[in-house]
């Protein structure tokens, strides 16, 4: 049976139509736009306006795409700027009016336990692993063993968030840089200090979302996306220290040149690689493993479930 799950996420707007069977999500299509949702709403508590209208232009086309393939079963989920935007149940009701797509708007404990779900469902099993998605608005992490999850959480923070907060000048000052990894490092500590004990030398970082998925398309040099390329590719924090110097070192517009990194995300990498270095950094971890799976396929699965 085919079914569609959508991310109305705070940096991204994502697409999935696949099948669930077998231990297995077959992709029939898929589709990401970046439409910014989040930006400005620490300032203002409110979603852009202009923002909105592009996220209800893309999510038309998601709309008019799912008719086409004639799914019945769509589960759209919305996450950090829905949660927390005074305006985003106005949003939330136009989106239903002109495209008939219902957002349900999710915990940050639900988006954790559903991003859990999607990697875990295609990843070799570890005796220990912390799995993080660093978003838009925030970031989720899971403890697993065994590759069952045992402590989760959320963090009220993510890249759009800590660029709008910290990045001031092109390209980043020392200033800037210094600010943004005091703010991750105060969040990452209290962490630390709830599940730190858990983390040994046997256990793996894997990450999902677009920043890591990203930061390995930078280090493969993919000048197009390949799901397949991306997958289970590690970085190790020594490659990242060099992707992070380089990116730090040139102004926006020789980033948006930069081969596997897309112009639309050229300003937010830098919040996003310094995130994903702290945490390696605090929790001694050598390597991450990329998941380019994470929510969108954790309700797909979800909603597989529900209707099979």
């Amino acid at each position: 049976m085919l079914l569609s799950s959508i991310d109305v996420g705070s940096n991204t707007i994502r697409l999935l139509i696949g099948r669930v069977e077998n231990r297995k999500i077959t992709r029939l299509r898929t589709g990401m736009v970046i439409t910014r949702l989040a930006a400005g709403i620490g300032e203002t508590g409110l979603l852009n306006a202009d923002n909105m209208e592009k996220s209800v232009s893309v999510l038309k086309a998601f709309s008019d795409i799912i008719s086409i393939y004639g799914i019945l079963h769509v589960k759209a989920v919305g996450t950090s700027a829905l949660r927390e935007a005074k305006n985003s149940e106005e949003f939330m009701r136009r989106v239903l009016s002109e495209t008939g797509i219902n957002i349900e708007v999710i915990s940050g404990e639900e988006e954790a336990e559903l991003t859990a779900r999607g990697v875990i469902f295609d990843l070799p099993e570890t005796d220990s692993s912390l799995i993080v998605d660093i978003g838009g608005g925030s970031a989720e992490w899971i403890f697993c063993r065994n590759s069952s999850p045992v402590e989760m959480g959320t963090i009220p923070t993510g890249v759009v968030k800590l660029f709008d907060n910290h990045i001031k000048s092109d390209p980043p000052s020392k200033a800037d840089t210094v600010s943004l990894r005091r703010e991750t490092e105060i969040i990452l500590s209290r962490i630390k200090t709830q599940m730190g004990h858990l983390i040994n030398s046997r256990a793996v970082f894997i990450g999902t979302a677009g920043t890591i998925t990203t930061l390995a398309s930078i280090d493969i040099g993919l000048e197009s996306y390949d799901h397949e390329k991306l997958h289970r590719h590690n970085i190790s924090l020594e490659k990242l220290y060099d992707i992070s110097g380089r990116l730090i070192s040139i102004p926006l517009s020789e980033r948006k040149k930069m081969i596997g990194l897309e112009p639309e995300r050229a300003n937010l990498i830098i919040p996003g690689i310094l995130f994903t270095i702290n945490i390696m950094e605090l929790f001694g971890f050598d390597n991450i493993l990329v998941s380019d799976d994470g929510l969108l396929e954790g309700v797909l699965i979800k909603l597989s479930e529900r209707v099979s």
